[in-house]
């Protein structure tokens, strides 16, 4: 039998993940240019470490009754139960019942682009979503409960000075407290990863692990240093992926409903 040192593979496996990250990121004149390129880069990174029953793109998410979110640079969603993707020009358009994840690139963190990933993941998860039964060999499974929409934010650097969990941790905690006087608006802002590779990874855990950095009854903040930042963003992302196993099928006839044109049956 052979010991593998896990910390060793883990190690490796960061340095990997840094190069993935960073193939083809030479800074380039225009800021909008670099944008895309950073998007472009954490796409194909998710694309390389999910399992391949995750489609990543950038996209616009739409629910059954025609309402659309901002723009997402990161989706991770489902292509079985839940495929229905609109191609409008360079833009792909997402069914919300099909999406796990959404995330907000950015090159540096700080308070601005943490609310710019809340409005994200709340223009997204105030969408209406379907949930329709499921036919297998023996009969038929019930429509699944929907489940909860992963967000968070992605950057290389932050506009904070190291350490900056201290800063991370406050403003999370914030907005923590801002959702007690708010109902569902609220929820829909939370964040529930917020990566920044050249510093550590946080992971929001709402009522399931006893957290490294700050212990809440309502909810845990766990971080990690730069050093495991990916491997811990991937590990954690897989984690929550897990928990929410499938997404629900989407019910076609819901989004049928809205053909302009008429559509008959024969008597």
């Amino acid at each position: 039998m052979i010991d593998y040192d896990l910390d060793k593979l883990y190690s490796d496996m960061q340095a990997e993940m840094l190069q993935t990250l960073c193939t083809g990121a030479a800074p380039f004149a225009h800021p909008g240019t670099k944008g895309d390129n950073t998007e472009a880069n954490w796409i194909n990174w998710f694309k390389r470490y999910l399992p391949s029953r995750y489609a990543v793109d950038k996209a616009i998410i739409m629910d059954s009754n025609g309402k659309g979110s901002k723009q997402i640079d990161v989706v991770i969603y489902d292509t079985q139960y839940s495929y229905l993707v609109f191609h409008q020009q360079d833009s792909k358009i997402v069914p919300a019942e099909s999406v796990y994840a959404v995330f907000e690139v950015k090159q540096n963190l700080n308070k601005k682009h943490m609310e710019d990933a809340q409005e994200k993941a709340e223009s997204v998860r105030s969408l209406a979503r379907t949930s329709t039964p499921i036919q297998h060999a023996g009969g038929q499974f019930g429509p699944k409960p929907l489940h909860e929409i992963l967000a968070g934010v992605l950057t290389t650097k932050s506009d904070w000075v190291a350490p900056i969990a201290p800063n991370v941790v406050k403003y999370i905690n914030a907005r923590h407290a801002d959702e007690k006087h708010t109902n569902e608006t609220g929820h829909h802002r939370r964040l529930d990863f917020v990566c920044c590779v050249s510093e550590n990874t946080f992971v929001v855990n709402n009522n399931v692990f006893v957290g490294q950095y700050e212990k809440n009854k309502e909810y845990t903040i766990r971080f990690c240093e730069k050093n495991d930042s990916l491997v811990f963003l991937l590990l954690n992302l897989l984690k929550r992926l897990q928990d929410i196993g499938t997404a629900p099928a989407i019910d076609y006839k819901k989004y049928a409903s809205k053909i302009g044109s008429k559509c008959y049956e024969d008597a």
